[in-house]
């Protein structure tokens, strides 16, 4: 495919890497002469440095004959007016990236589809779905939702007294019945246990199960979580994902406080935000947490614009007795650093938004590292074609897979989530959760292509 991207940022350097490793052709029109040298170095593609809505700059990255335009950059005004540009020359996919509920919210009477918009990216609205992951199942150390949220993936280390420890998987199959799930992987020790049905879980355990949406609450109750709401959830910023964060956690938190540093800007989010406590101050200052009782708060999440800040005070709150802290990351310095601090949770909103572009609207396969001590396990979604190798046999007559250890998660087929079973035949454009080492990924994904040799 010819795809044009629109700002070379954390957004769409992520989504011209991604894209360029998988034989598309790829332009990149960005404003910023040192990014734009950066992704011409490190990267297969072809660079344009001007600004994105200019007529010239687009025609010169061949939007004649494009398939695809990203319009990624932070102005939102650039990306529609790309998106305009790109309908008249009849480019089929226009994706824009714009500010949650600015443009999308139920009382605006404009249609972005008439602006030449045929697929949305909110970042805030991504990032605040993210955090809510970790709130609805506090201690959950992996999480994730496919298929527009129908499928969940979450992480979980067993502990003496929950329901499930001490029960092998078969005995856990019994208890959840009918509600279908998969534990996929057991890590022990360090090490990745293939799961079998006799496989007893022990305290200790590190566990990532997959299941449909409708099986969440039976998997906290094996968990040993009842259904009540987290106590006290403390936010602290001034931006639209502090403000929306705070209404999202209304339906799991029975008090959420926001903390503003903000005093204009926190009237006007007492003024809006229903049932949330609204105060005006600074979470980089040990006497702010005070104030709030941090020392109480079941989560701290620091969502402002500066990062270093939002560190700062998470491990403050960390320090003043917090339950789990998050911090949003608006950069790519340092992640590593950040994580190494003993901070909770870290949330990059740019490479959110690039995963869901990937993953939602080019349905491509994509992998993300589980994080499990040092197992080396990935999950990645594959779309089956319809002449592969994996289409129309039973999966337990694929015995390289069991080899390999590779896990088959999930079946999503049309509207419907297929826990899989050894009878479970897959079929053509089922799209599919593979858990497998980073070995095993290679083979696993020529599963899934049509006329490819399964030798590697």
């Amino acid at each position: 495919m010819n795809i044009i991207i629109i700002g070379a940022g954390t957004v769409g350097f992520s989504l011209a890497e991604y894209l360029s490793k998988h034989q598309h052709h790829i332009s990149v029109i960005e404003t910023d002469t040192v990014l734009c040298n950066e992704i011409n170095t490190k990267l297969d593609v072809f660079t344009i440095n001007a600004k994105g809505s200019s007529p010239s700059a687009l025609k010169a990255a061949g939007i004649q004959d494009a398939d695809m335009i990203i319009a990624a950059t932070p102005n939102v005004e650039t990306n529609l007016l790309v998106c305009n540009f790109a309908k008249q020359y009849g480019v089929p996919d226009r994706i824009a990236r714009v500010k949650s509920g600015e443009y999308t919210r139920g009382d605006i009477d404009i249609s972005l589809e008439e602006l030449g918009v045929t697929h949305v990216v909110e970042p805030e609205k991504e990032v605040v779905k993210v955090i809510i992951q970790y709130i609805e199942l506090p201690g959950v150390s992996q999480t994730a939702n496919f298929q527009a949220d129908k499928v969940y993936l979450r992480g979980y280390e067993v502990r003496e007294g929950m329901p499930l420890a001490h029960k092998t998987l078969v005995e856990i199959n019994n208890i959840v019945s009918p509600a279908p799930m998969l534990i996929v992987v057991i890590v022990r020790n360090g090490k990745s246990i293939t799961p079998s049905g006799a496989e007893r879980l022990l305290p200790g355990d590190k566990i990532v199960a997959i299941m449909p949406k409708e099986s969440f609450a039976t998997f906290r109750q094996i968990l040993g979580k009842g259904p009540d709401k987290v106590k006290k959830v403390i936010i602290s910023g001034d931006t639209l994902t502090a403000l929306n964060l705070a209404e999202a956690c209304k339906p799991y938190v029975e008090r959420v406080i926001l903390v503003d540093p903000d005093e204009q800007h926190a009237i006007k989010a007492a003024s809006k935000l229903e049932g949330i406590e609204v105060f005006h101050g600074d979470c980089t200052n040990t006497e702010m947490l005070q104030e709030v009782h941090i020392e109480n708060a079941h989560f701290f999440i620091a969502s402002g614009e500066d990062t270093e800040d939002n560190v700062m005070s998470c491990l403050l709150a960390k320090a003043e007795g917090a339950g789990e802290v998050i911090a949003v990351n608006n950069t790519d310095r340092h992640e590593r650093l950040f994580q190494s601090l003993g901070l909770d949770h870290i949330i990059n909103p740019r490479k959110i938004t690039a995963q869901k572009i990937i993953s939602s609207i080019l349905r491509m396969p994509i992998s993300a590292h589980l994080g499990l001590e040092k197992t080396d396990i990935q999950v990645t979604r594959f779309i089956a074609e319809k002449k592969s190798k994996i289409i129309g046999k039973p999966l337990q007559e694929f015995k390289e897979i069991f080899r390999r250890s590779i896990v088959i998660g999930a079946v999503m087929r049309g509207e419907n989530v297929i826990i899989p079973r050894g009878d479970t035949v897959i079929l053509p454009d089922d799209e599919v959760l593979v858990l497998c080492q980073t070995s095993s990924l290679k083979f696993a994904g020529k599963l899934f292509k049509t006329g490819v040799s399964l030798s590697v």
